[in-house]
């Protein structure tokens, strides 16, 4: 599922993106969940990483789409931002608040889906990511989707996946700030749970891999939270 905010104050402008989303999802048989807004103020005031593309006019009426981007670039760096503009002298203001591209008015389906195209490859791209773990012998990448769970010890983290032990010499809020913005959540002082991998939850104990493992109760809350935003995104495996 991608899930696309048009920002755009024309109504007519808003339909035809709408349109074309849907026509887009169908050629191209992926899963497209849209939403629109009529301003910059309205997706800012709700903003919370949930979209992978904005569309985002830039001539707006309370706040133009030049600063809506900068105060969205503030809180997520990696959406893909591409502009809806009829005045292409815009383009390189556009590097200043990382654009992927620009659409001219009046919007031409080709040229529209040109755009998404690229936008689609970006964020294949993006899909494995790793984690480098450096080694006396080397250094280690290892794929975050296939990690279960980690846990410390003596200084030293266990990373768990499905048929191996990667012992490997960090503290785990050394760790825990490295998986910061990714799905992961520290359940206790020497915890970290893939929020991907998690079967169950009763009370305070968790299910992964067929082990059961345990949050702390003054972690409980904000596991939970996160783990029921997780799910419904449901994108990471």
């Amino acid at each position: 599922m991608i899930h696309v905010a048009i920002v755009e104050d024309e109504e007519k402008y808003r339909e035809q993106l709408v349109d074309f989303l849907s026509r887009y999802s169908r050629e191209r048989e992926i899963a497209i969940q849209s939403r629109c807004y009529c301003d910059g103020i309205d997706v800012l005031d709700e903003y919370a990483k949930q979209f992978q593309v904005i569309l985002l006019d830039i001539r707006m009426k309370h706040i133009d789409g030049m600063e809506t981007a900068r105060k969205i670039r503030e809180k997520d760096k990696a959406v893909i931002i591409i502009f809806i503009t009829n005045m292409a002298e815009y383009a390189i203001q556009g590097y200043d608040v990382e654009a992927r591209g620009f659409i001219l008015k009046p919007v031409r389906y080709r040229l529209f889906s040109q755009q998404m195209d690229r936008a689609l490859r970006e964020l294949e791209s993006k899909k494995v990511e790793y984690l480098s773990l450096q080694f006396p012998t080397g250094v280690r990448n290892v794929g975050l989707k296939d990690i279960f769970y980690m846990e410390n010890r003596e200084h030293y983290l266990h990373i768990h996946l499905e048929h191996e032990i990667i012992t490997f010499y960090c503290t785990i809020k050394e760790m825990e700030k490295r998986l910061e913005g990714k799905p992961f959540f520290r359940c206790n002082s020497g915890l970290i749970v893939n929020l991907a991998k998690v079967q169950s939850v009763r009370n305070n104990e968790i299910q992964i891999h067929g082990e059961t493992l345990t949050v702390s109760r003054s972690r409980k809350k904000e596991f939970m939270e996160l783990l029921t935003e997780y799910m419904g995104e449901g994108e990471y495996v």
